[in-house]
């Protein structure tokens, strides 16, 4: 009997396992707002492009038409914003969702012989227009102060979390991450993700 009892834990278990895998699938959010169901590819030069299954032609997934997607496999999503240095949206990697978001831009360079590459992070409220916030890079229009002034003031309306940011008194990724994600859902970042 225990034996039974054990096997079907196991199948539902399983079973409920695979239709929440089968849920979750990749989508496109377009500029008017309508979230379609349908498969991603990435290739390995050129934009996304995106396939409905009623369709048998795929297109590109473009900044001005698509609002956000997703990669249900990667568990990856881009979003299209406007950046302080530019007119036109840009795709970047969402890091964290919630009231304050969070956004990153990675870009390799190539300069006699060498490879460089920068990360660049972004922060919104509410907006499609974001702000840079921290970069690797050595040359910035922003002086840190600045960029960390940014931060208090998007935290400011929550004052644990605006209080611990000036107790800390660090601006590093981590560090930023955390704090975003405490305002967003008022727990820190599990150690995995920040450590």
């Amino acid at each position: 009997m225990k034996n039974l009892f054990i096997k079907t834990l196991i199948f539902i278990s399983a079973a409920t396992l695979a239709s929440n895998a089968k849920a979750q699938t990749d989508y496109v959010i377009t500029v008017k707002g309508d979230s379609i169901p349908c498969k991603i590819t990435t290739p390995l030069v050129g934009r996304p492009k995106y396939k409905v299954d009623s369709t048998s032609d795929s297109k590109k997934i473009k900044p001005d038409e698509i609002r956000e997607y997703y990669i249900a496999r990667k568990d990856f999503r881009e979003r299209s914003v406007y950046t302080d240095s530019t007119s036109k949206p840009i795709f970047v990697t969402v890091i964290e969702k919630g009231r304050i978001s969070l956004y990153e831009l990675i870009t390799s360079h190539y300069n006699n012989g060498f490879n460089t590459t920068t990360t660049e992070w972004y922060a919104g409220k509410g907006s499609d227009y974001v702000t840079d916030l921290k970069t690797s890079s050595l040359f910035t229009f922003k002086s840190k102060q600045k960029r960390k002034d940014i931060l208090g003031e998007m935290l400011k309306d929550n004052k644990e979390v605006y209080e611990k940011y000036i107790a800390d008194g660090k601006f590093s990724f981590k560090q930023i991450h955390n704090l975003v994600h405490l305002y967003n859902t008022g727990k820190p970042l599990p150690p995995k993700d920040y450590d």
